[in-house]
C-alpha cells in the first residue's frame, strides 16, 4: 500500500512538470533536433516572455547529431499535423548566418526560400533566449513569431548541432540575410 502511494505522489507531483518540461517535435525517431520551438502566443512576466505552450510549432531535423548533413527538414504546424515541410537538398539549401544584435546578444539564422516566401528561424544567442520565426513574400513582412525566453520549455536546442559559420553539409551554405529584421 505505501508503494502505491509513494507512486501516486510521484505521478500527481512529477508528471505535469515533465509533460509541459520540454517542447514537442516534428522529428521523425531516425532525426535529431537542432531546434523544436513553440510559435503560439507570447506573454510577458518578470522574466522575460513566455509561450501559452499550445498551438503550432516548428522542428529543424538532421540526419546526423553532427554535420555533415545529408538532410535537414523543417516541419510547422500543430501536432500531429505538419502544415509546411521543406528538404534541403545540395540542389535546394538551406543557408546560415550569424550576427549580432548588440554588444551582448545575437542570432544564428536558418533560412530558405518556398514559393516566393523566405522563412527566417533565428536562435537568439550571447545574452539573448529564444526562437524567432520570420516569414517575407517579397520584401513585405508577412508573419512573425515568438517561442518565448524559457530554453526547455519553449524552445528546446540540439541534440543536432549546425555551424552557422561555416557550415560544411552539402544541403547548407553560409549567406547573408536579404531582409531586415
Amino acid at each position: 500500500m505505501r508503494i502505491v502511494m509513494i507512486l501516486m505522489i510521484i505521478g500527481v507531483v512529477l508528471i505535469p512538470r515533465c509533460a509541459i518540461a520540454a517542447p514537442p517535435s516534428h522529428c521523425k525517431p531516425e532525426e535529431f533536433s537542432v531546434v523544436d520551438s513553440w510559435m503560439g502566443k507570447v506573454y510577458a512576466t518578470s522574466g522575460g516572455w513566455r509561450n501559452i505552450g499550445d498551438g503550432k510549432f516548428l522542428s529543424l531535423c538532421a540526419d546526423r547529431k553532427v554535420e555533415p548533413f545529408s538532410r535537414l527538414v523543417y516541419r510547422y504546424g500543430t501536432l500531429g499535423q505538419v502544415e509546411l515541410e521543406v528538404v534541403a537538398t545540395p540542389t535546394s539549401k538551406f543557408y546560415t548566418a550569424n550576427r549580432s544584435t548588440s554588444p551582448h546578444t545575437g542570432d544564428d539564422i536558418v533560412f530558405f526560400k518556398k514559393d516566393g516566401y523566405t522563412y527566417y528561424v533565428a536562435i537568439a544567442t550571447g545574452q539573448g533566449s529564444g526562437v524567432s520565426l520570420i516569414v517575407f513574400k517579397g520584401r513585405k513582412k508577412v508573419s512573425e513569431h515568438f517561442s518565448g525566453n524559457e530554453q526547455g520549455e519553449d524552445f528546446q536546442l540540439g541534440p543536432a548541432e549546425i555551424d552557422f559559420v561555416s557550415p560544411i553539409s552539402d544541403v547548407l551554405s553560409a549567406g547573408q540575410p536579404e531582409h531586415d529584421f
